[in-house]
């Protein structure tokens, strides 16, 4: 019977050190701790956003407003550069339009709450037709999980519908608490899977050196 247990030596000599992963994948383990200390403040941002849905909710509303600004003032440039015709005047329009709705937003922050209550309501929605679509042509190679996935997204739907304007309170601060928590995980594993890489690239190096 033949033996394919592999040493870290072993795995070493299959890493090129002049390779562009190999270099960026040591740059990333030798600043793992940033990583890690980034994920770190993400998931208590997250927990933080939980905790306090309607404060979430609050800050997602205002930075929403402020990034239509940003985004208006950049087509409003961008506008300038074209042409003179129909183009010129659509960017010029949709430009005039994301400034708006941003300084409504920053006004009227309730208002930016229902707004986004609304949108995550619509993708909801939306998701739960495509996945039930999808699922139900292909209910022979497990598309059932998939009407079950999109059903609850159905029903998840209708529940903050039915809910509104109540759920504009809580519905984006906890939809930013998940995403901070699930964000800030991933930047912590990915930190420690660095860590557990900077013994092979310093073999790998050494062995390529000697």
């Amino acid at each position: 019977m033949t033996d394919t247990t592999t040493t870290p030596a072993d795995d070493a000599a299959e890493i090129d050190p002049g390779d562009d992963a190999f270099r960026a994948g040591k740059a990333a383990a030798q600043n793992r701790w940033l990583l890690g200390l980034v994920g770190i403040v993400t998931v208590v941002a997250g927990v933080i956003a939980l905790a306090m849905p309607f404060l979430a909710s609050l800050t997602a509303a205002l930075v929403a407003g402020w990034v239509l600004i940003a985004s208006g003032a950049v087509g409003l440039v961008s506008a300038v550069r074209r042409d003179a015709g129909w183009s010129l005047a659509a960017s010029f329009a949709l430009a005039l339009v994301s400034i708006l709705a941003g300084v409504m937003t920053l006004v009227l922050p309730g208002a930016g709450m229902l707004a986004l209550t609304t949108l995550l309501i619509a993708y909801f929605a939306a998701s739960g037709v495509l996945r039930s679509y999808y699922g139900a042509g292909a209910m022979r190679r497990g598309g059932g999980w998939m009407v079950a996935a999109g059903l609850l997204s159905l029903g998840l739907a209708v529940l903050l519908f039915f809910g509104l304007p109540f759920s504009a309170v809580w519905v984006p601060g906890v939809m930013l608490g998940v995403d901070l928590v699930i964000f800030g995980a991933l930047q912590i594993a990915l930190a420690v899977r660095a860590g557990q890489e900077v013994p092979r690239s310093d073999a790998a190096e050494a062995q390529h050196q000697a």
